[in-house]
């Protein structure tokens, strides 16, 4: 506290020159905006292997007699503030969708890993758009084109996204809560919109943008427990299926299945627990 300026100019440099050059360096490595507000946030910080080296430079006369305190003071300020500053992450990325200009910018391989080969209206008389190729989504993407429906898969993962494109599908990389993505993919023209790999909290998200741009748009979505999915009713989804509430019933039908139940019984069984399970939510 005597030296409050190089305490603020030293505060200054790990908390936003860090930042900025790790966001600079994780954009030109093409890994989005979401990404590089992720490091460069987690990187605006110091922590023990600061004071490692401040007490080494001690020793060594190479450091002045404060600033060993100046760097334990910095550290104390920057891993008290870093875990506040990364909650943020979602809300600094949403904040970049609204200035269109920036995040294109910042995501300048959004558009350059846009849809594989060519228009699938051109191939296609409807399509859905997929967010996320994990298991589910490429289960569903494998569905939808048996039925005649042409897949669009929304991939935050550049790797995934290549090898997708490479599989042949109708790919977009990039975060699907931005309005730009989602137009990128043809979610104004899609019948629907399966929302399989993100958190609930980013598919709620990912739901209200795409109703906002294709109210007639049918979603689907997934939860993780079953409190989860009054919220992405009221954001919009059409259907919601819960993990918690389906591992019950698959347990529910193989425990039937053991103790001899009839087809009849296992389907009495099936919806009395279906609504005892999803009532919860």
């Amino acid at each position: 506290m005597a030296s409050p300026r190089l305490l603020l100019a030293t505060l200054a440099i790990v908390m936003l020159g860090k930042p900025i050059v790790a966001l600079v360096i994780v954009t030109l490595l093409g890994y989005g905006s979401k990404i590089a507000i992720g490091v460069a946030i987690a990187l605006a910080q110091i922590g023990e292997f600061s004071l490692i080296l401040a007490n080494v430079g001690d020793q060594l006369n190479i450091l002045s007699g404060g600033a060993t305190n100046l760097i334990v003071a910095v550290s104390i300020v920057s891993l008290t503030l870093n875990p506040v500053l990364y909650r943020c992450i979602g809300w600094l990325d949403a904040g970049l969708a609204r200035s269109p200009g920036v995040w294109r910018m910042l995501n300048p391989k959004t558009h350059s890993l846009d849809l594989a080969k060519d228009d699938p209206k051109a191939t296609s008389a409807y399509r859905a758009v997929v967010v996320g190729y994990g298991p589910i989504g490429q289960t569903v993407s494998r569905l939808l084109r048996d039925g005649g429906i042409e897949p669009v898969i929304v991939e935050i993962n550049l790797d995934t996204t290549r090898r997708i494109r490479n599989e042949g599908h109708y790919v977009v990389y990039g975060n699907a809560g931005h309005p730009e993505v989602l137009e990128a993919a043809g979610i104004r023209a899609a019948v629907a919109l399966v929302v399989s790999g993100p958190s609930s909290e980013q598919s709620a998200e990912i739901i209200r943008t795409a109703r906002a741009m294709n109210p007639n748009v049918r979603v689907l979505t997934r939860s993780y427990y079953l409190r989860e999915t009054t919220a992405m009713r009221e954001a919009g989804a059409d259907e919601v299926f819960s993990g918690e509430g389906e591992v019950a019933l698959a347990m529910t039908e193989y425990i039937l299945g053991v103790l001899g139940a009839t087809p009849e019984q296992m389907d009495r069984e099936r919806q009395r627990v279906r609504g005892e399970v999803f009532r919860i939510s």
